[in-house]
């Protein structure tokens, strides 16, 4: 049965206010810890990635004209061999380092880098951007 709890500002119903005990509104137990609430997530994706070309198609390696780009999951030889292409700046934010992120995009899409270069700028921001994400690093270990 749980103790009655002497604290400031609570008033039980039932004391005159003579009573130097109270019983809390809402009695916490210490031990028992809150539910885990699952981490809401920036992005929900599976691999392999697709991302529509929403504003003009390219070609690919087989000179056919594509309007979806296929992106396999990245690893950390991609990075070994291609460079991180993205890197935290100053303020804490995190700045893609463009010709590392094309490198990265050819070859996670198999796409050769002159094609990707023929790409709409804003479809190069969407690929980029979208892969951006997998390339920043897990705080949950070092928070």
């Amino acid at each position: 049965m749980p103790q009655s709890v002497r604290r400031e500002g609570f008033v039980d119903d039932k004391d005159d206010g003579d009573s130097e005990t109270v019983t809390p509104i809402r009695q916490i137990e210490h031990d028992a810890s809150p539910p885990e609430e699952e981490q809401p997530h920036l992005f929900v994706s599976t691999w392999p990635m697709r991302i529509k070309l929403i504003h003009r198609p390219i070609r690919n390696n087989k000179n056919e004209e594509v309007s979806e780009i296929q992106f396999r999951e990245p690893t950390g030889g991609d990075i070994n061999r291609y460079g991180a292409p993205v890197r935290m700046n100053g303020e804490g934010g995190f700045d893609i380092d463009d010709k590392k992120m094309a490198m990265i995009m050819a070859a996670l899409s198999g796409i050769n880098l002159p094609f990707l270069e023929r790409m709409d700028p804003r479809d190069w921001q969407s690929c980029a951007y979208r892969l951006k994400l997998y390339f920043h690093p897990d705080a949950t270990g070092w928070l």
